[in-house]
């Protein structure tokens, strides 16, 4: 996280007109990015150890996704005006697929769950079986 940002401030000073667009523009989307760790790492901390709630960890990971993705987009798209070294993007890449594929289990998790919660609110869903009629 922090590392990102250090190996982009010295990825970028190399060309002062350069640096400054770049690093402008690195540092906004930095920003947005750890914004979002915040808020994973608040729900983490509020968990104490505890399981985390997936629907709630669904929902705010969506954040950090985007930001990842709006990160890396720019990164691939102007790697050589910004100076952008491959270790530094291969670095993002790899945390970005460990926070995705995080995501992407809590929310088959919460999907699970609110489809479990709505066939137990509609008598027990397509599994039950109807009761036995007549005589026995």
């Amino acid at each position: 996280m922090g590392l990102i940002a250090l190996a982009l401030a010295g990825a970028v000073s190399a060309a002062p007109a350069l640096a400054q667009s770049c690093g402008d523009d690195l540092q906004k989307l930095s920003q947005k990015r750890e914004a979002e760790m915040a808020t994973i790492n608040g729900l983490i901390k509020t968990a104490k150890g505890k399981q985390l709630d997936p629907e709630v960890f669904c929902s705010k990971s969506r954040g950090l996704i985007e930001a990842e993705d709006a990160m890396i987009a720019y990164m691939e798209k102007n790697r050589e005006w910004c100076g952008i070294p491959d270790e530094t993007l291969d670095s993002l890449k790899a945390g970005h697929a460990k926070s995705s594929a995080f995501a992407a289990k809590a929310c088959k998790v919460a999907a699970e769950m609110k489809k479990a919660k709505e066939q137990a609110a509609n008598g027990g869903g397509p599994m039950a079986q109807p009761l036995p009629a007549g005589p026995l």
